[in-house]
């Protein structure tokens, strides 16, 4: 794969669960432990794990809720991170002179959530009376600076139930209110769990969501992503997806793991959580497409997803233009994505992956296939095996209910195994499309219908 921007790693570091606001579409709240660390353990964390990235950003909660913050910048810029950035929700910023210590350090980059420009609808939605005006403020010393030609905004817009309509003008109130600095907007599906999970009033379909802002960014030449998005929900825009530029990147990320803060896990594409049920089987994108969030389908169902019939080799062009890749290379990159997650025509037709997830980070593969040679723990059911593959790299044995989860599988499979081997791989594809609305199957495994995590195997 050519081109500089080629499998360009990014380091997600979360630094604090602890926040200032209360929103009511947070993901974390109720479900991630509680975590919050000092600038010199940032630093010291940072020195440890000595990162293989190019690029760093530092994640909460909400990040700038941790003093002097700049210390962590500068230190990441000194130990050889190219480019270095803030989540924030941006009201921390507007504290005298804060927003010029960071440049100094070196901030390359900010995300900024804004999710509205009327006071009162950001108010509900943030929990907080004083969130907008203190936006306001460093928004306005934002354009006020002279900043590095480098340096950018990336505002997340996270789409709910109070501004799915007002996508559009919330994006002109930036662009023609702050015009001075460079930015990019990334429109964000809803993740539904924690406080999103609880709050009816807030979450939206895609469906109900406005998408005249596109057509809109793109005439003015403003770059702009989706993210958690299907591909087919945004006709004629699939190749703005943040997730599908991964794919066809080859960009990794790796996370600190929320379940010991002192270490990492590579997320791969950051597909996490993402499966593509039985309407996504005849799409011509499934190779670039992450899917649709477990939860939303649990909540709203499969029905507004159709098969895409674009053509994926333009899609992939148009990503690998824009992203700094060869275009020309467009047919090689989509027909490698078909190999590696092993969609037709290079699918193995003689073996069926199952995908189980408890919690919020387990996730077991399970692998039906001929009886052969494997150096894997399995179980034979008749003609066939059950291979445990894992989640955490080749050599990891199987959990005690990870065994009783082969075993439930091999009771399942059994009899039909022993009568008609021919028709077992058929029974798991029906088991799948029979749990794809996130229904817990036995031991509160939740059996995913499709899931593209193959980097274990």
């Amino acid at each position: 794969m050519s081109g500089d921007l080629r499998a360009i790693k990014s380091a997600v570091v979360k630094v604090t669960d602890r926040c200032n606001q209360n929103c009511a579409f947070c993901l974390d709240k109720g479900v991630t432990p509680a975590m919050h660390m000092s600038v010199e353990e940032i630093n010291a964390l940072l020195d440890r794990l000595k990162l293989d990235c190019d690029q760093l950003i530092f994640m909460g909660g909400e990040t700038l809720i941790i003093p002097d913050f700049e210390r962590v910048i500068r230190h990441a810029k000194e130990i050889g991170y190219r480019a270095v950035g803030i989540a924030t929700n941006g009201t921390l910023l507007s504290r005298k002179g804060y927003l010029d210590r960071l440049l100094e350090a070196g901030l390359d980059y900010l995300e900024f959530s804004l999710i509205h420009h009327d006071a009162e609808k950001v108010s509900k939605l943030t929990g907080k009376t004083f969130t907008f005006a203190r936006q306001l403020e460093a928004l306005e010393q934002l354009n006020a600076r002279k900043l590095a030609d480098n340096f950018f905004v990336l505002f997340n817009v996270v789409m709910n139930a109070l501004n799915r309509e007002d996508l559009l003008s919330v994006c002109r109130w930036v662009n023609e209110t702050f015009p001075s600095f460079p930015r990019r907007f990334n429109f964000k599906s809803m993740v539904l769990r924690g406080s999103a999970l609880k709050n009816d009033w807030v979450r939206t379909p895609f469906s109900g969501i406005r998408l005249d802002v596109f057509p809109y960014l793109e005439g003015a030449g403003i770059p702009f992503w989706t993210e958690n998005m299907p591909l087919c929900v945004a006709p004629g825009f699939e190749w703005h997806s943040l997730n599908a530029t991964t794919r066809v990147m080859d960009r990794r990320y790796k996370d600190i793991n929320l379940e010991s803060p002192q270490e990492y896990y590579d997320t791969g594409f950051h597909d996490t959580g993402k499966v593509q049920p039985s309407a996504c089987e005849k799409c011509t994108l499934r190779a670039i497409c992450l899917g649709v969030e477990l939860g939303y389908i649990q909540k709203y169902g499969i029905k507004e997803f159709k098969a895409s019939r674009t053509d994926p080799e333009d899609v992939v062009r148009k990503i690998l233009d824009a992203s700094g890749g060869a275009p020309e290379e467009a047919a090689t990159v989509h027909d490698g994505l078909l190999r590696f997650f092993r969609l037709p025509p290079y699918e193995e037709s003689d073996r069926l992956y199952l995908y189980f997830r408890k919690g919020s980070h387990r996730r077991v593969t399970l692998m039906v296939a001929p009886n052969g040679e494997e150096s894997r723990p399995t179980l034979r059911t008749g003609a066939h095996q059950i291979v445990f593959l894992g989640d955490g790299g080749p050599e990891r044995q199987p959990h005690e209910d990870e065994i009783e989860l082969m075993k439930l599988l091999g009771r399942s499979i059994g009899f039909l195994d022993r009568h008609h081997p021919e028709e077992v791989l058929q029974w798991c594809r029906d088991l799948k499309k029979q749990f794809e609305d996130g229904t817990l199957f036995p031991g509160n495994w939740v059996l995913l219908p499709e899931s593209r995590h193959m980097r274990y195997y």
